[in-house]
């Protein structure tokens, strides 16, 4: 499946792109099984929700939930049926034909991972860039987010800030985390075009990785599952020395 023309100007001007029922209900069945496989098993790499310490999560490893995790970490490398979805055709086709690019690369150091919100302990992220701490020659990279449930409201689901992937923020219109400021007289205009991206099962979202999102709480009784992978062509590379350059990027023929 090839994006049309329509499609490649809409991420261009919004920053996203949501790519309805890739994924069968029978495939995301086997990720979500595989995936709650691991999280029982505690199957290292993981990030907690503790260690990040985002509005929400539990204060300390001791305390109720502590435990809870993230992420699941490395997921290309983590199994096999991961790595089969990390280089999906269509998924990779449609990145190659929005960066205009010859060839696509992985980057390992970045998402790479299944993320979930789980029930009571998980935690609210608020309205960011994911390259404000990734070290690349320029910001045109694009991650693909794979729902394995449905994702609405009530569970978390991704908001966006349209267009927000050309915006020139003022530096004292974020804060030392490099989250907007809420508060900020700038930044007021920019947080009411805010738009919630609800995905069903089997949904993915290509989305800049230099474009504002947030996200809040879950507040059912069922965990949500999501993989998340960050991709770019061949004009965009991580900076020797720094943590994006820090595994060795994966070619992804197209």
């Amino acid at each position: 499946m090839h994006l049309s023309h329509a499609q490649i100007q809409q991420f261009k001007i919004d920053g996203y792109l949501v790519l309805p029922s890739l994924l069968s209900a029978h495939e995301c069945e086997a990720l979500r099984t595989l995936t709650n496989a691991h999280l029982s098993a505690r199957v290292a790499p993981f990030e907690l929700e503790t260690e990040v310490q985002y509005p929400g999560a539990p204060k300390s490893y001791n305390e109720l939930g502590g435990e809870t995790i993230r992420r699941l970490r490395l997921a290309h490398e983590r199994d096999a049926l991961y790595k089969k979805y990390a280089e999906h055709p269509t998924v990779v086709q449609g990145i190659q034909q929005i960066l205009g690019a010859e060839s696509i690369l992985l980057n390992p150091s970045h998402h790479n991972c299944v993320m979930t919100k789980q029930p009571e302990f998980s935690s609210e992220t608020l309205w960011h860039r994911d390259t404000r701490y990734w070290n690349f020659s320029n910001k045109y990279l694009i991650n693909a987010w794979f729902a394995l449930g449905n994702e609405r409201v009530e569970n978390g689901a991704m908001k966006i800030l349209p267009g927000s992937h050309r915006w020139d923020v003022l530096d004292n219109a974020l804060d030392d985390d490099q989250f907007l400021k809420l508060d900020h007289p700038d930044n007021q205009w920019r947080l009411e075009t805010q738009r919630l991206v609800p995905l069903n099962a089997g949904d993915v979202l290509l989305f800049s990785a230099h474009c504002f999102h947030a996200a809040g709480k879950n507040t059912t009784n069922q965990t949500k599952l999501s993989m998340v992978f960050t991709y770019h062509g061949e004009s965009t590379s991580p900076i020797k020395g720094t943590h994006s350059a820090s595994r060795t990027e994966i070619t992804i023929s197209v």
